[in-house]
């Protein structure tokens, strides 16, 4: 464990959309990732910036505001809100932040049982005491190089799946266990991953990103709840619905568990990447990370 990182917050600037006729947009800085509420019921977004090892971090969103809450982070990607911290991944670590934006080391890239290249979403436990964190592997191999962010076809002699994605299960303590394994083919690439069922009976709910297909995992069985939304990133439940994003379609999407309907709710973002279900505002805030913004984007009845 390395000293913990103090973060200092200043304030950067936000530009935001006040045509009523269209949605609602915020900019919050360099390559956004992920968001969710947190202290104070404010935003955090995880700001993955430039290339410099140690220039990501974490922004605040206090209504139309938006400043730097941490830094101190190499590539910082999913974030959950549980335990009373921010807990986000970032390449082969997870960190947990305070309320005064101290983040500290809880799991580093040795401490896994095997390998990690590039931990992803994270979404918390009903436990209130840990969160589950995808290891989607490189995701080079998916990605035709003569195209821009441009999926080889699913059926692909080019496209060479390592069968390296599972999911672990990282408490705030510090323990990690294999939650999901790795070398399923109704598994390849976990992006998105959601928590369903109750404490103690969870059941994960992971985007496929290769294929896009929405998977289920009940600590037994792997089952596909839907397909055809390839390079699914964000997942998350609704009424009867799950929601899904895609990062290099820039697509949102609604599943309907009931008649199996997918419908497009925006086909309008650049890179669609790791969104909050805002169920109290019935809406999902959509970071677009080539963009540097958030889209508050209403889902209606």
């Amino acid at each position: 464990m390395k000293p913990a990182i103090l973060c200092l917050a200043f304030s950067i600037g936000v530009a935001v959309s006040t045509d009523a006729a269209e949605l609602k947009v915020l900019k919050v800085g360099t390559k956004p990732e992920s968001v969710c509420r947190g202290f104070d019921d404010k935003l955090y977004v995880t700001m993955i910036n430039g290339d410099e090892p140690g220039d990501g971090g974490v922004n605040v969103v206090d209504g139309e505001t938006v400043t730097e809450f941490c830094r101190g982070m190499n590539s910082p990607k999913g974030l959950a809100f549980v335990g009373g911290y921010l807990v986000c991944s970032d390449e082969t670590t997870v960190w947990k932040v305070d309320k005064a934006g101290t983040a500290t080391k809880i799991a580093q890239k040795d401490d896994f049982p095997n390998p990690v290249e590039f931990l992803n979403d994270v979404a918390a436990s009903k436990d209130g005491k840990s969160v589950y964190v995808a290891e989607m592997g490189q995701p080079g191999w998916m990605f035709d190089p003569d195209g821009e962010r441009k999926l080889w076809p699913v059926d692909s002699d080019k496209a060479k799946p390592p069968m390296k994605g599972c999911v672990y299960k990282v408490g705030l303590d510090g323990e990690i266990k294999l939650a999901v394994p790795a070398g399923n083919k109704m598994l390849i690439a976990p992006n998105g991953v959601t928590v369903t069922g109750k404490a103690g009976r969870e059941v994960l709910v992971m985007g496929d990103f290769f294929p896009g297909n929405i998977v289920s995992y009940d600590g037994e069985t792997f089952t596909i709840l839907a397909t055809g939304m390839r390079g699914a990133d964000a997942v998350e439940f609704g009424k009867g619905v799950i929601y899904v994003s895609s990062w290099p379609l820039g697509k949102v999407w609604k599943f309907d568990r009931k008649t199996k309907q997918t419908t497009v709710l925006s086909e309008d973002f650049t890179t669609a990447a790791d969104f909050y279900f805002d169920r109290k505002a019935n809406q999902l805030i959509v970071p677009d990370m080539l963009e540097g913004t958030l889209t508050f984007l209403p889902l209606g009845d």
